[in-house]
């Protein structure tokens, strides 16, 4: 090894979830060993996870990315095929890397030089039977976890609340669920509750304000308690089948599109394990949550002037305007904390609010157009300043996206948390892209253009009679209205772009 001159090395050290610890660390014994001889510096990078993919794992990526830029002199390795076993493009991109940096990859029998025809030709072939045993691994356990499924055994994943996997005190059920007795009482009031028409969300805060938390000591939510109710896990069976295809962010492009089986072809298995609910009460719970989700159109579509625009004061929460007996109101702020705490702002008729903000505007007038001139010298650097802020969460949202998306691989939470999860981070993800695409549409925008802008809300404001005119006329404007009022004392405040 001295004719390569190596000094500094990454041990890249990686175990399957088919593996244990013991696997791992005779890895990093080995990698230790082979650095100590050879006097090489090092850093590990240690990573626990079955996927093909490079961007399903952290730690390969990260250490990629430290390749291409010739951070190390080589990286060592147990085998080749511990660096990956994807398919031709993941294969040629660990390649780039190495071979863009001239960066070695080291085994205990045998050093590879990737700018060397002879050492890529021999990877090439390690590579493609690597990748033929893991489809085959994979394939294997595919098809055992149907065939455990259609046993009655449980394959997927942590079980849901009340449920334990295999033992609980003196009960055994052997690759199947048994029932935590400690769980099942608080599982019960839940049920309960249902029945009698308490909300999922009041009954979250109820447990939520008792210390009674989810089996990982998390607070309950709303989306939990839904799902939980919904499960026919808890009617002893094991259902197989509902799905199809690759559900994760990043896929291979080749991966089958994830969607929903009817439930005509799911595969139902009875009497696997202890029931905690009875059918009579499962489709009561379902038909009582059918008729709670029953909005009606209209009252989803309407558009009123200040609709979009208010919000609380006190929370930050968006204040929803409503139509009652031909009357428009801005309905008290509706948020709720997860332990039931109600945000105190009050409501309002909509003409009245809206009266007293056209008072404020008209009376301020020109104080409103030195304002909006102050702001437009300062806009560039706000709006700098918020694109920056607003990228940095976006990247933040996308890394809690990963991460879960990494759990979900490596086993540490059930499909339906990562569902969840996953489709919260989604949201916000869309909504931070949203305001980004905003903020960059208002740098293109001229001083003069902003200035325009409020002229023309000044100009038609007060005589424009169609609501979403009016509310297009505010938007033009306003990012929002900020709305407090305690007893009878209000406070407006718009918020200009």
């Amino acid at each position: 090894m001295e004719e390569y001159n190596i000094k500094f090395v990454a041990n890249y050290i990686r175990k399957s979830r088919a593996e244990n610890e013991q696997d791992l660390e005779k890895q990093r014994i080995i990698l230790i060993d082979l650095c100590n001889k050879n006097k090489f510096k090092y850093v590990e990078y240690v990573e626990v996870g079955s996927s093909d993919s490079i961007d399903m794992r952290p730690q390969i990526s990260k250490l990629l990315k430290e390749v291409e830029v010739g951070l190390y002199d080589a990286v060592c390795i147990t085998e080749y095929d511990r660096l990956g076993r994807g398919d031709l493009g993941e294969q040629d991109r660990i390649k780039k890397a190495f071979q863009k940096s001239n960066t070695l990859i080291i085994t205990p029998e045998k050093i590879y030089d990737l700018n060397d025809d002879m050492d890529e030709t021999f990877t090439d072939y390690k590579s493609f039977f690597a990748r033929q045993e893991y489809k085959m691994i994979t394939k294997r356990l595919r098809q055992g976890k149907q065939i455990g499924a259609k046993r009655g055994q449980w394959t997927n994943g942590t079980p849901p609340f009340p449920y334990v996997y295999q033992r609980y005190a003196n009960k055994y059920n052997e690759k199947g669920l048994v029932v935590n007795d400690e769980r099942l009482l608080i599982y019960r009031e839940i049920v309960d509750q249902a029945l009698n028409g308490i909300t999922p969300k009041k009954i979250a805060e109820n447990l939520n304000q008792r210390g009674l938390f989810t089996a990982k000591g998390n607070l309950w939510s709303r989306t939990t308690i839904d799902r939980l109710l919904m499960d026919e896990t808890h009617l002893g069976k094991i259902i197989s089948n509902k799905t199809q295809g690759d559900g994760h962010k990043n896929k291979h492009s080749n991966a089958k599109e994830h969607k929903s089986i009817p439930k005509s072809e799911w595969v139902v298995v009875e009497n696997c394990h202890e029931s905690v609910k009875t059918p009579e009460e499962h489709n009561k719970i379902l038909e009582i949550m059918s008729q709670r989700r029953s909005i009606p159109v209209k009252s989803r579509k309407q558009t009123h002037a200040l609709t979009g625009l208010v919000k609380c004061s006190k929370c930050g929460s968006p204040h929803v305007v409503h139509t009652v007996d031909g009357k428009v109101y801005i309905k008290p702020c509706q948020y709720t904390d997860g332990l039931g705490n109600n945000c105190k702002n009050k409501g309002i008729l909509s003409d009245a609010l809206e009266k007293m903000l056209l008072e404020e505007i008209i009376n301020h007038k020109q104080e409103f157009i030195k304002y909006a001139s102050l702001i437009n010298m300062k806009t560039d650097e706000v709006i700098a300043k918020a694109l920056h802020e607003n990228k940095a969460l976006l990247l933040k949202y996308q890394q809690n996206l990963d991460s879960i998306c990494d759990a979900y691989e490596m086993g540490n939470c059930n499909r339906e948390e990562w569902k969840n999860q996953k489709e919260s981070l989604e949201e916000s993800i869309k909504q931070v892209e949203i305001e980004i695409y905003k903020l960059k549409g208002m740098q293109n925008q001229t001083h003069e253009e902003r200035s325009n802008d409020l002229l023309n809300f000044f100009n038609n404001i007060m005589t424009l009679l169609d609501n979403n005119q009016r509310n297009g006329l505010y938007k033009s404007i306003a990012d929002s209205i900020i709305y407090s009022r305690d007893g009878n004392t209000i406070d407006v405040k718009i918020i200009f772009k």
